[in-house]
């Protein structure tokens, strides 16, 4: 054992002949790693800063709602023109999310829940985020102007509504929170005239109402924090809670006459009726909850109640829209939603209990469809082909 420990350096070692070379010196590889690293550093923590800045999981929550604008118009959705609706309402939501923060810095310090952010963290400075709001609002308009005047327009006045009249309004009123409700319902509009289309006020609304029961529950639940940055939110005046949550329940009443309205106005099928209202059902039923307990627990229940509501209801809107022709659509150029929505439709005909009910089948009789969804109609085209 001891020759074979005295023969182990011996086995380790390379003949001097042997050994690599390298051809540069040890300093001037570590010059040239350093900058690399740096540059890393540096890129990640611009897109950190940048993220944070524009807010980017609200920013992208507000482009998945102009896209769904855009989507309902029957339009195609795989094409330039979608991804550029898309990024203008993420650009200048971010900008508008940017300026916000700029002016807030003296109130976000004192708040725990944004004493954290990059301006008054001191992880990026003004003229920073100055640029970047500058360039995130240029090419998001210009973006936007590319596909229509109206959605330009649409969107800058959104970036001013919400870093001027929201922002200012926010220490001064509770007003501010009906402005940066209008703020949120405007992105469908600007996804719907990118399109094309003409605005889609309903789905507008339905927008417009649901954040009253979102904001007013986070605001309830964050209420401490907002009094220290010397905001004028409606629960930090309101200590028993009785008007924050008598204004929860009173917009949740108002959004169940929307999918009702819808259907009224023949903008979708019966079936977002009968889904919206019982998406609404549960709304109001989180709303009674805090109404009847004014905790934070009730508070936080509400707000999740409204963040599943959101997706689900503008999903239903858009699978019932009848501007989704079954037939296929007016446009030609590019897949739309109506194509990906058709297996769905297809598949709730074949579910429906309307459809299982005795009805008349002899060939003379008119048999009308007894699903809300109503079946697939064949044109004087596709009937000559079939015979």
């Amino acid at each position: 054992m001891n020759a074979l420990r005295a023969l182990r350096p011996l086995a380790t070692r390379v003949p001097a002949g042997l050994r690599a070379k390298s051809t540069l010196p040890a300093s001037t590889t570590l010059k040239t790693a350093a900058p690399l690293t740096v540059l890393s550093d540096e890129l990640a923590r611009a897109a950190g800063v940048s993220s944070e800045l524009s807010k980017a999981r609200l920013s992208g929550f507000v482009a998945m709602t102009c896209s769904m604008g855009f989507a309902a118009t029957g339009a195609p959705v795989l094409t330039a023109d979608a991804a550029l609706a898309t990024y203008g309402v993420f650009a200048t939501s971010a900008c508008a999310n940017t300026l916000n923060q700029i002016y807030e810095i003296p109130r976000d310090s004192r708040m725990a829940r944004t004493a954290h952010r990059p301006l008054p963290s001191g992880r990026c400075s003004t003229p920073e985020a100055l640029a970047f709001a500058g360039v995130t609002s240029v090419s998001g308009v210009a973006a936007l102007a590319t596909l229509s005047p109206t959605a330009a327009a649409l969107a800058a006045a959104n970036i001013g509504l919400y870093s001027g009249a929201y922002t200012m309004m926010k220490p001064r009123s509770e007003w501010n929170t009906w402005v940066g409700a209008a703020v949120g319902a405007v992105p469908p509009l600007i996804g719907w005239a990118a399109a094309g289309g003409s605005l889609p006020w309903l789905l507008a609304g339905i927008l417009y109402l649901w954040q009253f029961p979102h904001f007013f529950a986070l605001a309830w639940v964050h209420k401490a924090d907002y009094a220290k940055g010397g905001y004028a939110m409606v629960p930090v005046r309101d200590k028993a809670g009785h008007r924050t949550a008598s204004l929860i329940g009173r917009y949740a009443v108002y959004s169940t006459a929307l999918p009702v309205l819808a259907y009224a106005t023949g903008a979708t099928s019966a079936m977002f009726a009968l889904e919206g209202t019982a998406l609404n059902a549960a709304l109001l039923a989180a709303a009674a909850k805090f109404h009847g307990q004014r905790t934070t627990a009730n508070a936080r229940l509400v707000f999740r109640a409204t963040l599943l509501y959101l997706p689900l209801i503008l999903f239903f809107f858009v699978l019932h829209s009848t501007r989704l022709k079954d037939e296929g659509d007016a446009y030609s150029n590019g897949a739309t939603l109506g194509d990906a929505v058709r297996p769905l439709r297809d598949l709730g005909r074949a579910l429906c209990l309307h459809e299982l009910l005795p009805r008349d089948e002899t060939p003379s009789a008119v048999v009308p469809p007894l699903c809300p969804v109503g079946p697939k109609k064949k044109t004087a085209g596709a009937d000559d082909a079939i015979k």
